[in-house]
């Protein structure tokens, strides 16, 4: 992967609140797209830094054509380039774990290591369109599961 220049939006919630955060992130990071006048260079991708039971701290990237200045909690930011593994899920997101279990496995049997959080690239929100916050997280459609190796 080639490296990516990103606006992100990073933190700790519970996850229960998962589904609903996404939403309101999103949102934000769109109405900063529209006043900076950043383009877009992709679909949106979250990271997981940690998933526990109760809290996740995970981040919301959107990939930008060039480097553009964050304002507040909406910070400039580059995703690292370098070697990784790579698997699609088709359907509903409460299923990706089963294309995490594929990267795993993958992983395992040829001996790679994790460089880094997976990326969930969301083929399925469209950044020029208002989404229901109360629906992301919950939609069916195309994920790109991405793991940098070292």
């Amino acid at each position: 992967m080639e490296p990516q220049p990103v606006l992100t939006f990073r933190g700790t919630i519970k996850v229960a609140d998962l589904g609903p955060t996404m939403g309101d992130r999103l949102a934000a990071l769109r109405a900063y797209l529209q006043q900076s006048g950043a383009k877009p260079a992709g679909p949106p991708i979250v990271r997981y830094h940690t998933f526990g039971e109760t809290e996740t701290d995970f981040e919301i990237d959107v990939p930008v054509v060039k480097p553009v200045v964050g304002e507040g909690r909406i910070e400039a930011g580059e995703l690292p380039g370098g070697p990784a593994l790579t698997t699609w899920h088709v359907g509903a997101h409460d299923k990706l774990g089963e294309a995490y279990a594929r990267i795993q496995s993958y992983l395992e049997e040829h001996g790679y290591e994790p460089g880094g959080p997976a990326r969930e690239v969301y083929y399925w929100i469209d950044l020029g369109k208002e989404d229901d916050p109360s629906a992301l997280g919950l939609s069916a459609g195309r994920t790109q599961l991405i793991q940098p190796v070292k």
